[in-house]
C-alpha cells in the first residue's frame, strides 16, 4: 500500500497574498465577525438582567465578595438562557393550538388599532413570516430582472401577483434584497415579461446574495451533461 504524501502548499509572498487571498478572507470573516457580534449582544443582555434581582440578594449571591462570585454570575446567565428558550419555544408550541391562535388573533387585533404602530407590526409580521420556515412559501419564485437599469441584473423573490386595478395585468410584486444584509431591499411591482426564472431555490438565492456572488448554484442542466 502506498503511503500518502500530504503535500503542504508554499505560502506566497505578502503582496501575492494580499492581492489574491484578501478579500476571499474577509468573505469568510464577515459571516463570523457578525455572529459572533450578535452572541456578544445578547450575552451582555443576559448578564444586564441580573440587576433585576433585589440588590441584598444580588449583593449576597453574585457580590464580588462572594468567593463563587463569577461561577455564580454564569450559571446565572446560563439558567436565563435555557429559560428564554424554553419560553420562546413554548409561545411557538401554544401558537400552534387553537386557544393560542385566538390569542395572537387578539393581541393582533388590538394592535391593529393603534395608529402607526399597526403598519410597522404587519409589515414586520409579514417579512418574518416570509423569512420564517413555515413562511417560506411566501416566496413563490426567485427571477433575474434589470434593476435598477436596463442591462444591469440583479436576484429579486416573487411574493405574489399585484391586484390592483390601477396597474396592467400580469404584474409581479418582487422584493429585490441588499447585499449582504438580505433583510433590507427594495419592493418593486414588475410586469411578468420582464423577469426570467433564475431556477434556482430560495436558499441557493440567499446564498448567492451572502456571498456577494462568490457561492453560485450549479445549474441543473450542466449537472446533467
Amino acid at each position: 500500500m502506498e503511503r500518502l504524501k500530504l503535500r503542504v502548499p508554499r505560502l506566497p509572498d505578502f503582496r501575492t497574498l494580499f492581492r489574491a487571498h484578501f478579500v476571499s478572507g474577509l468573505l469568510i470573516l464577515i459571516p463570523l465577525a457578525v455572529i459572533l457580534w450578535m452572541l456578544s449582544g445578547f450575552a451582555q443582555f443576559l448578564w444586564s438582567l441580573q440587576e433585576l434581582l433585589p440588590e441584598s440578594l444580588r449583593d449576597s449571591l453574585l457580590g464580588e465578595d462572594h468567593p463563587w462570585s463569577a461561577a455564580l454570575k454564569l450559571a446565572f446567565t446560563a439558567a436565563l438562557s435555557i429559560g428564554l428558550a424554553f419560553l420562546i419555544s413554548l409561545l411557538g408550541w401554544i401558537s400552534q393550538h387553537y386557544l393560542g391562535q385566538k390569542l395572537l388573533d387578539l393581541l393582533s387585533e388590538l394592535i391593529q388599532r393603534i395608529p402607526v404602530v399597526r403598519s410597522v407590526y404587519s409589515a414586520l409580521d409579514q417579512m418574518l413570516r416570509a423569512f420564517g420556515s413555515g413562511g417560506g412559501q411566501q416566496f413563490n419564485r426567485v427571477v433575474y430582472l434589470e434593476y435598477p437599469r436596463q442591462g444591469v441584473w440583479t436576484l429579486g423573490f416573487v411574493t405574489g401577483n399585484a391586484r390592483n386595478a390601477q396597474l396592467p395585468e400580469g404584474c409581479l410584486n418582487v422584493f429585490v434584497p441588499t447585499t449582504p444584509n438580505p433583510t433590507g431591499g427594495f419592493y418593486l411591482i414588475v410586469p411578468e415579461s420582464q423577469v426570467r426564472d433564475a431556477k434556482m431555490g430560495v436558499e441557493d438565492a440567499f446564498r448567492t446574495i451572502l456571498s456577494l456572488g462568490v457561492a453560485q448554484p450549479v445549474n441543473s442542466e450542466k449537472r446533467k451533461s
